[in-house]
């Protein structure tokens, strides 16, 4: 049977299980690095709003403003945005301007053209696009067009606080949706 150990041999096991130790956690750091690194190269990174489909055309909108006008009957809210697309080739399509208030009970919003809930609309106001030919119908081309909707709104409800600018194909696929705070 052996004796005890003496200090220096302690000693000396006791560097090189701490050494072994510190090997074991440096290796298991890299494998974990090693294999999540090619994870994240594969994913994609959060690009936003999903793109539309490679054979629809790109809508690109700018000028946007809005205002709101008072008078006894109401508030009438205006907004406009320029709208063009970035391929050559015109694109047929329907806009439309939805605005709403999601923050009082219950949901308030309003459509342009004016329309009820229905096919293009649905009765939350959400758009719908079963029946794109619903909508404001527009030529766009390479050159800014603009889009100018009018919408009432009661004076005893609460102001809208988002516009929503839609461009539908004639086959009712969105083109383009974009909000804006209002």
């Amino acid at each position: 049977m052996a004796g005890p150990l003496s200090t220096r041999t302690r000693r000396a096991l006791n560097s090189l299980a701490y050494g072994a130790l510190v090997i074991l956690v440096i290796g298991l750091a890299y494998l974990t690095f090693a294999v999540v690194r090619p994870q994240r190269a594969a994913s994609p990174p959060d690009a936003g709003p999903p793109v539309p489909p490679p054979s629809a055309p790109a809508i690109e909108v700018a000028g946007f403003w809005s205002r709101r006008d008072t008078s006894l009957n109401g508030e009438r809210l205006t907004v406009s945005a320029k709208l063009r697309t970035t391929s050559p080739e015109t694109v047929n399509a329907y806009v439309y301007v939805l605005v709403r208030n999601d923050q009082v009970s219950p949901r308030l919003w309003a459509v342009w053209p004016p329309q009820g809930a229905g096919s293009a609309v649905s009765a939350g106001g959400h758009l719908r696009s079963t029946d794109p030919t619903t909508g404001q119908p527009v030529t766009l081309t390479t050159r800014w067009t603009r889009v100018t909707a009018t919408l009432e709104q009661a004076a005893d409800r609460p102001p809208f606080d988002t516009a929503l600018v839609y461009v539908l194909s004639p086959t009712g696929d969105i083109l383009l949706a974009r909000p804006f705070a209002l």
